[in-house]
């Protein structure tokens, strides 16, 4: 096989990974079902967690295959918040249906959350790409 075939392969192959994972989050979060009495903020919730899973698989895919060696800037206090955005919202969203009081004011609060993960991702990926560039 080429040298660069393998390479091709694991792209392919986490490329896929990913699309299958992201594809079921959606059958299993069904985003087009509203809720019958939060209906804007549970799908802003859905629609939020989506985006955040987006740009989350994006961002270790570029990491995935970046040629720079990124050690150093991985601090122990950013693997603490990579770590923490990774599962928080996973958790977050398994317990969304355990919540009775205050359900809108969780739905707006951890789309928010999302959002700032989100933003806390595009941060990191412009400071590894501009500092190792």
């Amino acid at each position: 096989m080429h040298p660069g075939g393998s390479q091709i392969l694991i792209k392919i192959l986490l490329i896929a990974g990913f699309a299958t994972l992201y594809f079921l989050a959606i059958v299993l979060l069904r985003p087009y079902l509203p809720h019958r009495k939060h209906k804007f903020s549970y799908l802003l919730l859905k629609i939020s967690y989506l985006v955040y899973l987006f740009f989350v698989m994006t961002f270790f895919y570029f990491l995935a295959f970046y040629q720079q060696d990124t050690n150093e800037y991985f601090t122990p206090v950013y693997l603490v918040l990579i770590l923490l955005s990774l599962f928080l919202p996973t958790i977050i969203m398994l317990v969304r249906k355990r919540i009775k009081r205050g359900r809108h004011f969780y739905n707006w609060a951890f789309s928010l959350f999302h959002i700032v993960i989100v933003i806390f991702y595009f941060l990191m990926y412009f400071q590894i790409h501009a500092l190792y560039d």
